[in-house]
């Protein structure tokens, strides 16, 4: 699941974002894994941006996988994906 994120987000950097750099992190923090992919791209107008399947797709597969997914961008700003998916105690 880490690796298909981690692809769908970074395919579309240069198709969308514009981005020369993107920053990806990947972190353990409590019991859970969280990845973040954020480029300082020229961002997304997220109240009109057009419905693709992109997006909803990832986010989809998080939430399938158990796992939670965040969106947050600003037009000249760039943007961060964020998926998280929680650890079992076992």
């Amino acid at each position: 699941m880490i690796y298909r994120f981690l692809q769908e987000a970074l395919n579309n950097v240069p198709k969308h974002s514009q981005a020369k750099s993107v920053f990806v992190s990947l972190r353990k923090p409590r019991s859970a894994i969280e990845v973040a992919i954020d480029d300082k791209g020229i961002g997304l107008d997220l109240e009109n941006a057009p419905a693709g399947l992109g997006l909803a797709s990832m986010r989809e597969r998080m939430e399938l996988s158990g796992g939670m997914f965040s969106l947050k961008s600003a037009q000249g700003k760039g943007t961060v994906i964020r998926a998280i998916w929680p650890l079992s105690s076992e």
